[in-house]
């Protein structure tokens, strides 16, 4: 895993298990690779805020993971939707019988693949940017087609990761093999370069009720490649409202999302694109928990254990989150009584 992932990664696990220990309802367990203890000063295994914190060697993840379900009454899984990771972590939990605190694993693979979700928001008239299909051998051919600028993308990637703008007809090859080191698929995705600002919007789901949480800046480096920097929380921009009311739209065209999720849009003052559902805990938690006026973990466990979202969640001020700067997180490093 890219090390500014893994980071992202390890700071999501440590915001909600905190959150999960300010609750104090539930005992939490969870496991860490030895090799992510060196990503962020002073976060290792024994400054988790778990219970309980299992230590996984390389090769030894699967048969940790579960032991640890047969152990548990619910499961949170944090992982890339890469090559159906994801996705079958959390079928692995249906498949025992374990209540999930997230999305059921076919939602997860409907809307992780990038391709499947843009073809969903054209059925439901949703607006989002021109997409195509393309291998890399075919991609020369889709992209001229298409025109200039595209960005393309692996269909299951994560982050920003495997990400590329193409201005210029020239620079194809070299993108296209970057692009290959991301993914293992001959299949990418090349969309229209939708210009205006890079946004996201946190939503809370339970059953057939969608509650908007925050909208929120992604702080992005765009080009060759493109690069996530960071989250701003809450985000005030003049499509606020209408941003909002698609993000949901979007979320009731899969079924089986649940709890927090994701939704990537770029904004104009009067235009709003989706680009793609995150089916999972995003790196925008990291900022959301702390303006937040309700324990976000608590009402993930309400939405998905008992089908109940708050009327509203209050958020007060803003914060500000750099994936290169883990202070800004806010995270306390203590274990658990």
């Amino acid at each position: 895993m890219p090390g500014s992932l893994a980071a992202e990664a390890l700071g999501m696990l440590c915001s909600i298990l905190e959150d999960f220990r300010r609750w104090g309802a539930v005992r939490t367990i969870t496991a860490l690779d030895s090799r992510f203890e060196q990503l962020i000063p002073d976060l290792n295994r024994r400054t988790l805020p778990a219970h309980e914190v299992v230590d996984v060697l390389p090769g030894g993840h699967e048969e940790v993971y579960l032991s640890l379900l047969k152990r548990c009454d619910a499961v949170l899984v944090i992982g890339p939707e890469t090559d159906g990771i994801l996705s079958r972590l959390v079928e692995q939990a249906e498949d025992e019988g374990i209540p999930l605190l997230g999305s059921s694993s076919s939602a997860i693979a409907a809307a992780g693949n990038k391709a499947v979700c843009s073809r969903l928001f054209d059925m439901a008239n949703l607006p989002s940017p021109l997409t195509r299909i393309a291998t890399f051998s075919t991609a020369s051919q889709v992209a001229g087609r298409m025109g200039l600028p595209l960005v393309i993308k692996p269909l299951d990637g994560v982050g920003s990761e495997g990400v590329y703008r193409l201005d210029c007809f020239s620079d194809l090859p070299e993108i296209l093999k970057l692009v290959r080191g991301s993914t293992s698929q001959e299949q990418i995705l090349l969309q229209s370069h939708a210009d205006g600002i890079p946004a996201s919007v946190s939503l809370l789901i339970a059953e057939d009720r969608c509650l908007p949480v925050s909208l929120n800046l992604q702080l992005m480096q765009t080009g060759a490649p493109f690069k996530y920097l960071g989250s701003q929380v809450p985000f005030i921009h003049p499509a606020k409202d209408r941003a909002m009311e698609l993000a949901c739209a979007a979320a009731g065209i899969i079924p089986g999302l649940r709890g927090y999720i994701g939704i990537d849009m770029v904004l104009t003052d009067d235009l709003v694109q989706l680009v793609e559902i995150n089916p999972r805990l995003t790196t925008s938690y990291i900022a959301l928990r702390q303006v937040s006026r309700v324990n976000i973990a608590r009402a993930i466990w309400d939405a998905c254990q008992h089908g109940v979202l708050p009327d509203c969640i209050q958020l007060e001020g803003q914060a500000v989150i750099r994936t290169d700067d883990p202070d800004s997180w806010n995270l306390q490093f203590k274990s658990p009584p």
